[in-house]
């Protein structure tokens, strides 16, 4: 037994695993039953108990007490290797670095990088958001352009350069290229939309600086002898002034609603955000240093345009007002016969709110009220009583311009003493309360040439006529007015002292001026003499019946 066990101490520990692997433990326990017959049987925990004690070597861990050694414990792997540099896990696998020996299977697989969609991605700023402001100059751009814009230079190179430089560094969508190019040329600048060249060869590309570069890609010019009146020429500075303030004026206070509309605050918005920002541009980058005060002042002038063109747009809809409709309807003015009221496509209509009712007028019963109403409430007792006298007519028409020099809001008493009054209905509250407005003579938009006497050109009629001629107004008509607001209106004036007006020809801006400029940009063509003969007294319609061949001729054409 003692030379068995020191036989399997020899035996490797996997070799003798495998021995006993194979060893048919039901024979060999049938074949020991029937040899041994009543032989002890000894349990597996006597046998190790018979096994002789050994003193532990170098690669046991613990022994026990009866002699038996214990494998050893297998030690603990070591921590992981971060999977960066050479000696990444993969390598310390196979012993090399990875080239293709470890199966693909056995090769970690790399995570796949979701492509963005783009939905999330901010565009880039246009220059034009509520909030933007130019970043500051650097040192570079501050040299370069101490040079484009330095004061040995002429104003009109400056601008040019300015122009061009503005143009390429906003994003100017072709909604806000259409304003700023109708800016351009009622101020004199030769502009289009259009772009000179399409595109560049390489060589030119290659042998050109990227100043000379935007020059040749530039839509924006100020030609110097060009001979053409429509453009400002340097040449000829007797026939120019440069004026910012004007030209701002002249553009947001006329050109810009008559050429691009003034239907909705946004599009009143980006007109006005335009020649701003172009105004800012011109500060930040100093281009014209000795006219910051020009363009400072033409900047307040965006602030304004802003408000006054978008109180306009509101107060245009509801003038002239329920008192002057009602006047103008019981004594003969415009609005006399225009109700439809009771048609039924005017009456079903839910676009007829009070602020429109009145394009289809006033019943003769509710304009009576609503007159009657008026008189009781503003005017004195005289008035009253001739109001109630009947026999009220019109003794005075006349076209007149005016300009608000002030406004009376209608007090609180007065909104609730119309708040009790019926209309012809019987229903309260119906009837709105009115303020006053008064007016002082303007001279009129000057859209037009008159033939005026020389007492007349030397004497306005603002001149002549001083006195402040006072006017009712509903309340919330006069929320809409201001200070400086201009009209062309038909003022009726009745027998009884009580003056209406019934028809607005024009209503503009506190700002409102009209430029020379105007008649040039438009189907403007250059003055060539004229090769037909003077009329004569033999012959005094020449020059009609030389017109009249022209016509017939382009007829036959």
């Amino acid at each position: 037994m003692n030379g068995t066990m020191a036989s399997l101490n020899a035996v490797h520990p996997e070799e003798l695993s495998r021995r006993i692997s194979e060893i048919d433990l039901t024979s060999v326990r049938h074949r020991a039953d029937t040899q041994t017959g009543d032989r002890p049987r000894y349990t597996p925990e006597e046998l190790l108990q018979l096994r002789p004690a050994h003193e532990p070597n170098g690669d046991d861990q613990h022994t026990i007490a009866a002699g038996v050694k214990t494998p050893a414990d297998v030690p603990a792997p070591p921590p992981p290797t971060p999977n960066h540099g050479p000696g990444t896990p993969e390598e310390k696998l196979t012993g090399a670095k990875l080239n293709g020996n470890i199966p693909q299977e056995d090769q970690p697989k790399k995570k796949k990088k979701k492509k963005s969609s783009g939905k999330n991605k901010k565009p880039a700023p246009t220059g034009f958001e509520e909030f933007y402001a130019d970043p500051p100059v650097t040192p570079d751009e501050y040299e370069e352009e101490s040079d484009l814009y330095a004061p040995t230079l002429s104003l009109s190179d400056r601008i040019q350069t300015c122009i061009q430089r503005y143009r390429k560094r906003r994003s100017l969508d072709s909604v806000r290229s259409n304003i700023f190019t109708k800016y351009l040329m009622l101020g004199g600048i030769e502009a289009s939309t259009t772009k000179q060249f399409t595109g560049l060869d390489k060589e030119t590309l290659e042998d050109s600086t990227a100043q000379e570069i935007a020059a040749l890609q530039a839509t924006d010019f100020i030609r110097s002898g060009s001979k053409n009146v429509k453009y400002f020429d340097p040449s000829e500075p007797e026939h120019w002034v440069v004026d910012f303030e004007g030209v701002a004026k002249g553009f947001l206070s006329w050109s810009a609603p008559k050429r691009l509309g003034a239907d909705t605050e946004q599009e009143i918005n980006a007109y006005c955000s335009v020649v701003r920002n172009f105004l800012n541009y011109i500060i930040t980058h100093a281009v014209c240093p000795e006219y910051t005060n020009d363009v400072l002042a033409a900047r307040k002038i965006c602030d304004l345009a802003e408000k006054e063109l978008w109180e306009i747009k509101q107060v245009r809809h509801k003038f002239p007002g329920e008192f002057n409709v009602a006047a103008s309807t019981l004594y003969d003015g415009r609005y006399r016969g225009l109700n439809i009221v009771n048609q039924a496509w005017a009456a079903d209509d839910p676009k007829y709110d009070d602020d429109v009712a009145l394009d289809r007028g006033l019943t003769d019963s509710e304009a009576e009220r609503i007159f009657k109403t008026a008189i009781a409430f503003e005017g004195n007792e005289d008035l009253f009583v001739k109001a109630m006298n009947g026999d009220i007519h019109i003794v005075k028409t006349e076209n007149r311009s005016f300009e608000v020099a002030q406004i009376d809001r209608a007090e609180m008493t007065s909104v609730k003493d119309y708040s009790k009054v019926k209309d012809h209905l019987g229903v309260s509250g119906s009837i709105k309360p009115l303020g006053r407005i008064y007016f002082k003579p303007w001279d009129g938009p000057g859209l037009d040439e008159e033939d005026k006497t020389d007492d007349e050109d030397e004497n306005p009629a603002s001149a002549l006529n001083p006195l402040i001629e006072t006017f009712w107004l509903e309340d919330h008509i006069l929320e809409h007015c201001f200070i400086g607001m201009k009209l062309e209106i038909v003022v009726h004036e009745l027998n009884i002292g009580v003056r209406f007006f019934d028809d607005i020809r024009g209503i503009y801006c506190s700002f409102h001026t009209v430029l020379p400029n105007e008649k040039v940009i438009d189907n403007w063509k250059e003055p060539v003499p004229n090769t037909r003969p003077p009329p004569t007294e033999d012959n005094p319609d020449v020059e009609e019946n030389a017109m009249g061949a022209e016509m017939n001729r382009e007829l036959e054409e």
